[in-house]
């Protein structure tokens, strides 16, 4: 019989130190902007639906993003953003999963050549992270150091990055647990190369189109393999400054590295699939208008 005891998983204390300290990252982040006249907001609320093909999941839920960018005296971009979702979980992929989840990105880039023809040659320093998904992705952090050049025309704009960093995936535990595995067999940290591809095409003076796709690998497999599409279309009619969004993000994992001899896999998926919908608003940098 189950005791109708209840304690707090060490990790649900570990979430909530989670939320409190990215909280007190995102208020930072505003004073800092506030006090920066360059910087440029971007905010939106929306809907999600993520799917779990493998074992016919779709977990819907609303969510929101903030985003800023802004530039140093010396030209060096800054950006940094923040996504939460809350989830409407009837499926329960995780047993035990609290269905709020989030994604961070910040980094700062610089170009060191400027060419003809709008092509340039630069750096890039990246940090990524996501936390706690319906797909049980506990924890997952990116740290990239990396090359980058493109073209940066009026209507098209396209990049290559390439880089040596840091990689960390933690499995949640939960569903792994009912097939014989423990935490301590679950995370995985080691030193990575990361390519990854951008581009975005403007189509007349409303429409964008965009896609990413980026992949990490070690010196023995492929880790892990992102891909994302989708379009904005300005919504000035509305509200200046604002834009809807329609994107797909597809990630899979080689779950093979985590798995024990003589045991299933750790999971029954090793991808899952985002359709996003949102509102989104710009308040644009003040300079740029003068």
């Amino acid at each position: 019989m189950r005791s109708i005891c209840i304690r707090p998983k060490p990790w649900t204390t570990f979430m909530l130190m989670r939320i409190a300290s990215l909280g007190l990252a995102a208020a930072a982040l505003m004073l800092t902007s506030v006090a920066c006249e360059a910087a440029e907001w971007k905010y939106s609320l929306g809907a999600h639906d993520m799917a779990v093909r493998d074992v016919d999941s779709t977990t819907n839920g609303i969510g929101g993003h903030a985003e800023v960018d802004d530039a140093t005296p010396a030209g060096r971009h800054r950006y940094a953003s923040f996504d939460v979702y809350l989830d409407h979980d009837q499926d329960h992929l995780d047993p035990d999963h609290i269905p709020v989840w989030w994604e961070t990105d910040l980094g700062i880039d610089g170009k060191f050549w400027n060419g003809s023809r709008k092509m340039f040659m630069g750096w890039v320093v990246s940090q990524e992270t996501r936390m706690n998904t319906v797909s049980s992705i506990e924890r997952q952090l990116h740290l990239l150091p990396a090359v980058t050049g493109g073209f940066a025309g009026d209507s098209v704009q396209a990049s290559l990055k390439g880089g040596i960093g840091y990689n960390f995936l933690e499995v949640d535990d939960d569903a792994p647990r009912l097939r014989g595995y423990d935490r301590t067999n679950l995370r995985q940290t080691t030193s990575a190369g990361a390519l990854a591809a951008d581009t975005t095409i403007r189509i007349g003076a409303s429409w964008q189109v965009f896609g990413h796709a980026e992949e990490w690998w070690d010196s023995d497999d492929w880790i892990q393999t992102q891909y994302v599409a989708g379009f904005r279309v300005a919504t000035d009619r509305w509200a200046k400054g604002s834009q809807v969004s329609f994107s797909t993000e597809f990630n899979e994992y080689n779950l093979d590295r985590y798995s024990t001899p003589g045991l299933p896999a750790p999971l029954a998926w090793d991808d899952d699939l985002m359709f996003k919908l949102d509102f989104r608003f710009v308040r644009p940098n003040p300079r740029a208008s003068n």
